[in-house]
């Protein structure tokens, strides 16, 4: 049976859909957003995103005129991700990670400074570095490589996969110290159903940085640059204020 000719309207509906097709194959494809993981929860990534690595990075990487978002993953997977390159980043690191980690570049200016603080269930002790906590049980989270390092003298150690693991050491007795930030922990003081002191001064104070997966390493000097000038410009402050600061106000 011989095929009927195509009419005008058929014809037109087939022109206008290889057209359609055309324009769709020719349009660049929309940029994806850049993925910067952490390992780390409240203050600095919150369900509602509006923690401080949350709120810092877009803002950051818009000065560049990129989209870039904050994921929070398993303290140890988000380095593993960020060096693999499932991720485009990871934030916030002390230096010297890209020895363990070779696909990872730092941006050498600071994304915050950090206190490593004690926080005891037994009470003040007297604090003069790692040593201090040779007498005690402790626990830390696993993949905070600064503890690692550090914590190899103690009575017992416990590591474990998270903060709320962490302060239920200390709730069941498993733990006489546990060692964690301080602006995290005065969020778990402050939210969490937690007996704990938080010992003063510091156990240690480091810088970190944010690392990114070597593909996007031209990217390093141009960050650093941006970083700088959200700290002249007041713009980061205001963040840090809104999200970190707040914690030490009554």
């Amino acid at each position: 049976m011989p095929l009927k000719s195509m009419g005008p309207l058929s014809a037109l509906r087939r022109t206008g859909w290889a057209w359609c097709l055309a324009v769709v194959l020719a349009a660049p494809a929309a940029a994806a957003d850049l993925v910067i993981n952490s390992g780390r929860k409240e203050p600095f990534t919150t369900p509602d995103g509006r923690g401080f690595y949350d709120r810092l990075v877009p803002a950051w990487f818009a000065r560049l005129g990129l989209a870039a978002r904050c994921v929070r993953l398993p303290s140890e997977r988000a380095l593993i991700n960020a060096n693999a390159g499932i991720d485009d980043g990871n934030i916030a690191r002390i230096k010297g990670l890209e020895k363990k980690y070779p696909n990872l570049v730092r941006v050498p200016e600071a994304v915050v400074t950090f206190d490593f603080m004690a926080f005891s269930r037994v009470g003040e002790f007297p604090v003069q570095g790692w040593e201090s906590l040779a007498p005690y049980d402790v626990g830390y989270i696993t993949g905070w490589k600064i503890l690692e390092k550090n914590i190899t003298r103690a009575r017992s150690i416990t590591r474990v996969r998270g903060p709320v693991q962490l302060f239920e050491l200390l709730a069941r007795g498993r733990a006489d110290v546990v060692v964690f930030d301080r602006w995290g922990g005065l969020w778990r003081l402050r939210h969490g159903n937690v007996q704990a002191r938080m010992v003063e001064p510091p156990l240690a104070t480091r810088q970190l940085y944010l690392y990114l997966n070597r593909r996007h390493a031209a990217l390093v000097p141009r960050l650093a640059e941006a970083l700088r000038a959200m700290k002249a410009d007041g713009s980061y402050a205001r963040i840090h204020a809104e999200t970190l600061d707040v914690l030490v106000q009554d």
